[in-house]
């Protein structure tokens, strides 16, 4: 079955307001299609054309990329978007390609995704690693057919030793992680100092904006500027932090120390003085299913020890034992596989999905949504594609029913 997959998304054109739907990348495996990889490269990819006015433009949105040769994968967030949103993005379509990988290509370098903001962020990574599915100015003579990167320099002779060197030289800077290490490549490459260079890149800028290629043309400017600081002898402060340094964070961090019991879960955790009380209290307030919840209820019984309050500490221990118990029962591998199979079988009723949630709250944890998430993704690998479809429809079901309980 095909690796990278591409999902039809309903469109509004900015020009025209004319709706249109199109075809939009989501994942690209590089080894299987080379070819989304070079578009991604030359910033191709999900370039959408209204059917009404013609306007072109990057449709954006989420993307994964799977480098197998490099053995990376990178994650394309959209600029605009709240951290748990895309977080939540990255993760849906990572379960998506690893369940498409055969099994002796599921390694553990899957699991360490790379975040960029938006297309061009992966792009400039891949560059960083030296990842290129496209050839340099030199080799365009001998394969015409594929794109470069950088746009098309009509008047300047592609053989040109010179300008080919200048034009690797350009590609290193855009791809530079640091100020600094634009600096040296600067130091390292006097021809890019010259004012045939300053000739290049003004084209280059220019050939940009024709294609419509913004990013490409707001690298450039900042190469051209970055230029005119080193041969003035003035890098400006405001470089040493720049949008190299300013990548989001690694989607498998944990945020789980940021996160704390509601007050009123806490006093309805305490007021349960019973194993029977606690599973009521669980049923009402599923985070306590949480696994971050115990390294909470632990700091709470040093807390109150510190403050003499031994009685409040053996309370907070006594249902922390109880808790601990619930949990291996509710989100244990045979407990959360009956709570999704009766979510499964409880069909599209409101009533029915009600009552499922209130007897299983696991349904309402991490662990359930992660396991919905594995569910799809190996209904998608075996081709049933409806129980992937309904694994992700319950899946967003219980997102919003979680944050509605979280608003109250």
């Amino acid at each position: 079955m095909s690796i990278s997959y591409a999902e039809f998304a309903s469109l509004i054109c900015p020009v025209c307001r004319a709706p249109f739907a199109a075809e939009i990348w989501t994942i690209i495996d590089a080894g299987e299609r080379p070819d989304l990889a070079e578009m991604l490269l030359s910033g191709a990819l999900n370039v959408v054309t209204c059917p009404q006015c013609g306007h072109q433009a990057d449709a954006g949105g989420p993307l994964l990329v799977h480098d197998p040769v490099g053995r990376r994968v990178y994650f394309a967030a959209p600029a605009d978007a709240p951290e748990h949103v895309w977080r939540e993005r990255a993760q849906e379509l990572l379960y998506v390609l690893i369940g498409s990988l055969p099994e002796d290509r599921r390694l553990p370098y899957l699991s360490d995704v790379q975040v960029e903001v938006e297309a061009s962020g992966v792009r400039r990574a891949m560059l960083r690693r030296g990842r290129r599915f496209a050839p340099r100015a030199s080799e365009a003579v001998e394969r015409t057919t594929e794109p470069s990167f950088l746009p098309p320099v009509d008047d300047i002779r592609p053989t040109s030793l010179t300008t080919d060197s200048m034009i690797g030289t350009i590609e290193a800077l855009l791809a530079a992680d640091t100020p600094a290490e634009a600096v040296a490549i600067i130091e390292r490459h006097p021809e890019i100092r010259t004012p045939d260079a300053d000739a290049l890149i003004e084209h280059l800028i220019a050939a940009a904006h024709t294609q419509g290629d913004r990013d490409i043309a707001r690298a450039l400017t900042e190469v051209r500027a970055l230029l005119h600081d080193f041969r003035a002898g003035a890098m400006p402060a405001e470089r040493q932090n720049d949008a190299y340094d300013a990548s989001p964070p690694h989607p498998s961090r944990s945020t789980t120390g940021e996160r704390r019991l509601a007050e009123q879960v806490y006093e309805a955790f305490l007021r349960a003085d019973s194993p029977r009380a606690l599973r009521e209290t669980v049923s009402t307030y599923p985070a306590l299913l949480e696994p971050w919840v115990d390294d909470e209820l632990a700091e709470r019984v040093e807390s109150a020890l510190d403050e003499g309050n031994e009685h409040l500490a053996q309370a907070i221990e006594l249902r922390r034992d109880t808790l601990t118990r619930l949990r291996t029962e509710m989100t244990g591998q045979e407990g959360l596989h009956q709570a999704i199979h009766a979510l499964l079988s409880a069909g599209g009723e409101a009533d029915a999905l009600a009552a499922v949630v209130d007897e299983h709250p696991v349904l309402l944890t991490d662990v359930a949504q992660t396991a919905l998430l594995e569910l799809a993704a190996g209904a998608r690998a075996r081709g049933d594609n409806v129980l992937a479809e309904h694994a992700v429809e319950y899946r967003a079901l219980l997102r919003r029913v979680r944050e509605g309980l979280q608003e109250e």
